[in-house]
């Protein structure tokens, strides 16, 4: 019986993987928890971590989120868990723009002076100089 269904199994599932292979990836419950942005930021097991090994503006995320973050100066909330070293992390849903989130993590990269300002000079504003002060 072994025999047949060895068989059958590598005719019928062929390109598929192996049996217990697919088993495993049925575990997660359908929710992957990977998406084109997570692989271009670094990922830590948790927000406290990325607070602690962090600057500000680095966008990360964690392994178990669908969301990416930016480590932002505490400026804003009321607790106190979600602070580590005067830093806190900005989420963004999974759906917002990779683009969007770039963009505020140049400008807290400005505003902090982890990043000069010529990250964010404009062809409408650039004459040779660069925007800003």
């Amino acid at each position: 019986m072994d025999i047949i269904e060895a068989i059958t199994e590598s005719k019928t599932e062929k390109g598929r993987g192996s049996k217990a292979g697919r088993a495993k990836g049925k575990k997660s419950k359908g929710k992957a928890h990977t998406t084109a942005e997570k692989s271009r930021v670094k990922i830590y097991p948790g927000i406290v971590p990325a607070l602690r090994k962090g600057y500000p503006g680095q966008m990360f995320s964690t392994n178990n989120a669908d969301r990416l973050y930016v480590i932002t100066d505490k400026g804003w909330g009321t607790d106190k868990d979600q602070r580590v070293a005067g830093k806190t992390a900005k989420g963004f849903a999974s759906g917002t723009p990779f683009g969007k989130v770039k963009k505020y993590a140049n400008r807290t990269m400005v505003k902090h002076g982890t990043r000069g300002d010529k990250s964010l000079k404009t062809k409408k504003n650039y004459k040779g100089g660069y925007r800003g002060k």
